[in-house]
């Protein structure tokens, strides 16, 4: 027979996962899942695809991704993150077919495997499991993971794996098995290749190494030596990082370099009146995506409480929460310009809710420890758990759909929040929508795939081109060219074809010998032959 502790520990680990698949499909992720980029920010999301889709369609070169947007360089060779996702995919398409659902479905993967992590390192540590199911699962009730962990921008995976390699590097710490900085160095090492900016505990366990280090040398407590071997593994993945970033940037210097932000969006760059409107945007749309306001200032409370009581509290897990903590702020600084808008830039500083909860539930543990186990305190946590599970369910279900018979509860979404995505969905459908489906009929006219379009109605860079998969052109770039002389220009790139979903356009701003040979209409398109 298997051990009874062995038993245990499987236990619970099929415990934890059916928790969080329980409280995925409260967010229906059961049905999000099958669906193609839609949403918040489905620029971005057809960004990724489009990169998956040429990896696919076309065999390229894992270090020559393209999109469909082909500028003024003729094609779309362009690169962003390290595209071991984006490649993955692709070979996966291969084999079993182009189904978007595989995509989402390695991005969870990633995010699961991150939050079991955190289970387990709040276990070490705590020596509790209902809390350390609670922090996990806390964690993702923040309406921003639970959006990202379900769709196909890196941001989220990368923080799953900085989780992952921060359970890793504790593994190392309390065993000294070097086997666990091997792989803590590793999982760190493809986090920061998916997004740089994932590895704030990464530099903070760093940090601390490098501080402690350099107060022992000068006690005489340690030699240099001795402290250079520590950090040597964290220079080696830091070495990695400098050459693939390295290398990203002459790639897009060398082909597109303005599709994808590779360098920092700082403050400074903005006007004082710029940085007033950046700085209330950020507090009235993006704060909320990021984490309940109310239950954020409580968390903040925590935080500058346990800066008082720090002669009590773990000191190596308090310092790395101080220095996480000062690298949000300089990661605020210098991200400042994207705050605006881009919500999961915020992904990454997510690092901060489960160290604040693991600072002040094992303060409790070792001098509340009454408290800590108490029923009362357990269920109290646990109605705020429900609550922002809920909350996050209504708000994550209203980003894709929005049911007429649904009586939004003012505690939950905020009526203005329902009546904006109500026009975003009756938006979609009526300007993008039947470019989902428009492929087969665009075939059946005799426009193969390598016939280049421009899509006159798509102000972003790869929504339309990644539906109808055809390279070309949109509204995107160029934009002191009025409307016919993006025609001209898209001519001369070899655009063959002008698609145009908004009907009002044509009447208002186009030149008539552009729309003389209409080809085809699919639903609310219009295909336009250009090559006479």
């Amino acid at each position: 027979m298997l051990p009874i502790k062995w038993n245990r520990n499987v236990l619970f680990v099929f415990l934890f996962l059916f928790l969080l698949l329980a409280v995925s499909f409260l967010y229906n992720y059961h049905e999000i899942l099958f669906y193609g980029p839609y949403s918040n920010h489905t620029w971005r999301q057809a960004d990724c695809l489009s990169i998956t889709q040429n990896y696919f369609r076309e065999n390229l070169p894992f270090l020559s991704p393209e999109v469909h947007w082909i500028g003024n360089k003729g094609h779309g060779k362009t690169i962003s993150e390290f595209p071991i996702i984006y490649y993955t995919v692709a070979q996966l398409w291969k084999i079993f077919g182009k189904e978007e659902f595989i995509f989402r479905l390695i991005n969870i993967f990633l995010v699961f495997v991150g939050l079991f992590a955190l289970n387990k390192l709040s276990y070490a540590i705590l020596k509790d499991r209902f809390w350390s199911f609670y922090i996990p699962v806390f964690l993702f009730t923040s309406p921003l993971l639970i959006f990202y962990s379900n769709n196909f921008l890196p941001n989220a995976p990368a923080f799953g794996l900085a989780l992952t390699g921060a359970y890793f590097y504790y593994l190392f710490d309390t065993t000294k098995q070097n086997k666990w900085m091997i792989l803590s160095m590793l999982v760190f090492t493809l986090s920061g290749l998916l997004k740089i900016t994932s590895l704030i505990i990464f530099v903070a366990i760093l940090s601390l190494i490098l501080l402690s280090g350099t107060i022992r040398i000068l006690k005489k407590q340690q030699t240099l030596t001795s402290l250079i071997i520590k950090v040597f593994p964290f220079f080696c993945t830091v070495t990695i990082l400098v050459i693939w970033y390295t290398y990203a940037h002459n790639y897009n210097q060398q082909y597109h370099r303005n599709i994808f932000l590779q360098g920092i969006f700082p403050i400074w760059e903005l006007t004082p009146e710029k940085r007033q409107e950046t700085a209330e945007l950020l507090f009235r749309n993006l704060i909320p995506s990021y984490f309940n306001k109310e239950v954020l200032l409580s968390l903040l409370i925590l935080f500058v409480s346990m800066l008082f009581l720090h002669k009590k509290t773990n000191q190596k897990l308090h310092a790395i929460l101080i220095i996480t903590f000062i690298g949000i702020m300089m990661y605020g600084i210098l991200w400042f310009r994207a705050l605006h808008v881009h919500d999961y830039y915020l992904t990454n500083i997510l690092i901060f809710i489960p160290l604040i909860l693991l600072v002040f539930l094992d303060y409790m543990k070792n001098y509340f420890n009454r408290a800590f186990k108490h029923l009362l305190l357990k269920s109290t946590f646990t109605l705020i758990l429900l609550g922002l599970i809920a909350q996050g369910a209504a708000v994550n279900r209203l980003k894709y759909d929005v049911d007429e018979s649904f009586e939004p509860n003012r505690y939950l979404i905020k009526q203005s929040q329902v009546d904006y995505w109500r026009y975003f969905h009756w938006d979609y459908k009526n300007e993008k929508k039947a470019f989902e489906t428009i492929t087969p009929y665009l075939r059946s006219i005799g426009i193969s795939r390598n016939d280049k379009i421009i899509s006159m109605s798509d102000g972003s860079i790869n929504i339309s081109l990644y539906f109808m998969d055809q390279k070309g052109l949109s509204k995107y770039g160029f934009s002191w060219l009025d409307d016919n002389d993006r025609i001209k220009f898209a001519m001369e790139q070899g655009c063959k074809y002008m698609v145009i979903s908004d009907k009002d356009l044509n009447k208002q701003s186009i030149d008539s010998r552009y729309l003389s040979q209409e080809v085809g209409c699919y639903k609310n398109i219009h295909i336009y032959n250009l090559s006479n």
